[in-house]
Formats: structure tokens, C-alpha cells, sequence
């Protein structure tokens, strides 16, 4: 859906495979947690909204396993 490359200010930058779309880790918000899962979720609703893809695979809870 995207790929993460380094910019020449030394920020990480994900840009749309299906367009010209950036998004800037460093423009997003410390306070409101990790900049990059935050660039990677605006990226993530760009995909959807703009392409109209979904992400592939579903998450999945882990399973704690009882060993007898």
C-alpha cells in the first residue's frame, strides 16, 4: 500500500504506491502517541478512502494455550 523511506531532512516519509501522496512523521503529534503509527494510519485511511482498498489479512487475538 505504501512504502517508508527516509526524506533529506532526516524525517521517515510513507508514500501511496497508487499516487503521489505523502505523509510525514514528522508532522504528527508526540502527544497523541507513536508519530509513525499515527502517519501509518492516516496512510492506511488515504488507501481506503481515495483507492478503495482494504488492508490485507485480519488481525487475529493471540490465544493463551493451557499445557497440561
Amino acid at each position: 500500500m505504501y512504502n517508508i523511506s527516509h526524506s533529506k531532512s532526516g524525517g521517515v516519509v510513507l508514500e501511496c504506491k497508487m499516487c503521489s501522496h505523502l505523509e510525514s512523521v514528522n508532522e504528527f503529534d508526540d502527544r497523541r502517541g507513536s508519530r509513525r503509527t499515527q502517519a501509518a494510519q492516516a496512510m492506511l485511511t488515504h488507501t481506503r478512502s481515495e483507492h478503495g482498498r482494504e488492508p490485507v489479512g485480519r488481525p487475529i487475538a493471540k490465544v493463551l494455550e493451557s499445557w497440561v
